[in-house]
C-alpha cells in the first residue's frame, strides 16, 4: 500500500486543540506583544523605546558587520509572539518540504502537442512492449557483466 503523502494526510483524523491550551498560547502570545514598543500596555501607557546608547556593548573583538545583521535578524523574529514561533516554524517547514517534493506542473504547450496525437493502438503498444522487453534483456544478458563501453 503506497499512498502519496497528501492522501495520507488527508486520511488522518486531526484532533481540535484543548480550549485551555488555547487560551494560554493566546495569553502568553499577549503579553510578550506587550513587551515591544509602542504597544499598548496593562496599565493603559504606551511603553517607550529603551535608550540604545545607555546599553551599547563594548569590545575589543565584536565585528562591526555582524551585530548589525544579526540585530535585523533578531528584529524580524521579535515581532513573531514566542509561543507562535515554533509552530510557524513547523508550518514554514511543511511548506518548504511541499514545495521541493511537488513536481512542477506539466506546460500548457506539451499537453497540447499531445492532444495533437493520434491515439496508439492496442497493436502499437504490444510492438512497443515487446521493444522495451528486448532491450532490457540485452542489457540485463549475463555476457555484458563485464565493464560497459563508453557510448
Amino acid at each position: 500500500m503506497n499512498k502519496d503523502i497528501e492522501t495520507t494526510l488527508r486520511d488522518q483524523r486531526w484532533r481540535d486543540p484543548p480550549p485551555a491550551f488555547l487560551a494560554r498560547v493566546l495569553g502568553e502570545a499577549l503579553e510578550a506583544s506587550r513587551q515591544r514598543f509602542g504597544v499598548l500596555q496593562s496599565s493603559g501607557a504606551f511603553r517607550e523605546p529603551e535608550n540604545p546608547r545607555k546599553h551599547r556593548r563594548t569590545s575589543a573583538l565584536q565585528d562591526a558587520a555582524a551585530p548589525a545583521r544579526t540585530s535585523r535578524l533578531l528584529a524580524l523574529f521579535a515581532f513573531i509572539p514566542c509561543p507562535l514561533r515554533l509552530p510557524l516554524a513547523a508550518c514554514w517547514l511543511l511548506a518548504l518540504f511541499f514545495r521541493v517534493t511537488t513536481p512542477e506542473a506539466i506546460p500548457q504547450s506539451t499537453l497540447d502537442s499531445y492532444a495533437k496525437l493520434p491515439p496508439m493502438t492496442p497493436a502499437q503498444l504490444l510492438a512497443n512492449r515487446q521493444q522495451i522487453e528486448r532491450l532490457a534483456d540485452e542489457l540485463l544478458h549475463p555476457q555484458h557483466d563485464g565493464v560497459i563501453p563508453p557510448l
